[in-house]
């Protein structure tokens, strides 16, 4: 569901970063340690949109200031 894909995946991501935090990559099997490096390079693309996102929240936060 598109409306709370960022909400739904926020919680997965946290969790996932929890767990390397908490063990260690060597604790993760051959296919999810492929998952967490591939999921990375995906972050990486991710924070590409970092300073539109955060200008489009700073904007609509303005606008709600504004009202």
């Amino acid at each position: 569901m598109s409306y709370c894909r960022f909400q739904n995946t926020y919680r997965d991501l946290s969790d996932c970063v929890n767990a390397l935090d908490q063990g260690s990559p060597s604790d993760l099997s051959n296919a999810e340690l492929r998952a967490a490096r591939d999921m990375m390079q995906l972050c990486e693309q991710l924070l590409s949109f970092y300073d539109e996102v955060l200008d489009e929240a700073e904007d609509r936060k303005n606008m709600r200031n504004d009202e």
